[in-house]
């Protein structure tokens, strides 16, 4: 038996929105951004060749940990849906959690926007929730996200964590081998990236790394918000390893990555690869 996941992150498509009212609060910053700089460093227009990457992985089981848009729009929400229906009409073929990013205004909190699109891939279920991909591998989802004024750090909710902790007691020690945590934030990052994590963190990540702790089985952190990939093994949690596949439509002097993580599935042990555009592999940082 052989389970492929397909894990990416931080595809950060954008629109400039025509209705006045939706330039308002924290969007105006967004948008201006994305004016001066974003839009020229974010390649949208790459999106189909990536996806026909991720079609040629031949996956069961997409993953993506969230920022898949820039200002939580629905015409943002709706191209994702769109370049990634053949996996996202259904939650066996796919999960997708969000990121700031796609909590980025309360407008579009209120209205649940990225839950409209993209629920029915987590069975519309509260976070954190827990889902079962293959025999012995179980998935946690986890949203730490919520619309600041000006900050991209995020905050877990209290009782997410405590249901975090219920949810970790609760995974079946005999018959799981191995866990996925699908979560926008990581818990710890490579030394070498502190600098790209300072004012962006989960502010109190270490509750959710010590819920993880518990458990005896190898955890894989899947996640992104910071653009640069990486494997990083926990330097607190020996069977806790983080996976970052950067953000694979962003264009650097390599050119775009397309990056993104393959996980085969045994039924017993998990394999990981990076793949990503020639080149860009040299940007990888990998810790044992």
């Amino acid at each position: 038996m052989n389970y492929r996941i397909v894990h990416t992150s931080d595809i950060h498509v954008w629109d400039f929105p025509l209705n006045p009212v939706l330039w308002v609060g924290k969007r105006t910053l967004g948008l201006g951004n994305l004016i001066l700089r974003r839009a020229r460093k974010f390649r949208q227009e790459y999106l189909p060749d990536f996806v026909a990457k991720i079609l040629a992985d031949q996956p069961d089981h997409l993953i993506l940990s969230g920022d898949l848009s820039t200002t939580s729009l629905s015409s943002e929400f709706e191209k994702i849906r769109k370049a990634f229906q053949p996996w996202i009409e259904s939650s066996k073929t796919s999960t997708v959690v969000p990121g700031n990013h796609d909590r980025y205004t309360q407008w579009a909190q209120r209205r649940r926007l990225f839950d409209r699109y993209f629920g029915n891939t987590t069975d519309h279920l509260e976070y954190p929730f827990l889902k079962n991909l293959s025999d012995g591998l179980d998935l946690i989802g986890f949203d730490p996200c919520r619309p600041q004024p000006i900050s991209a750090r995020g905050l877990a909710k209290l009782g997410h964590i405590k249901e975090l902790r219920r949810l970790v007691a609760s995974v079946n020690k005999s018959e799981t081998k191995c866990l996925l945590f699908a979560c926008h934030y990581p818990g710890e990052v490579p030394p070498e990236h502190l600098k790209h994590e300072k004012g962006h963190e989960m502010v109190n990540a270490r509750m959710v790394v010590d819920a993880l702790s518990h458990l005896s089985i190898p955890v894989y952190w899947l996640h992104g918000h910071i653009h640069y990939p990486w494997r990083y093994k926990s330097p607190t949690v020996p069977n806790l390893v983080y996976l970052n596949p950067g953000a694979p439509l962003l264009k650097r002097k390599e050119g775009v990555s397309f990056g993104r993580w393959v996980l085969d599935w045994d039924g017993n042990a998990m394999e990981e690869e990076w793949r990503s555009e020639p080149g860009a592999a040299n940007t990888l940082v990998e810790s044992d």
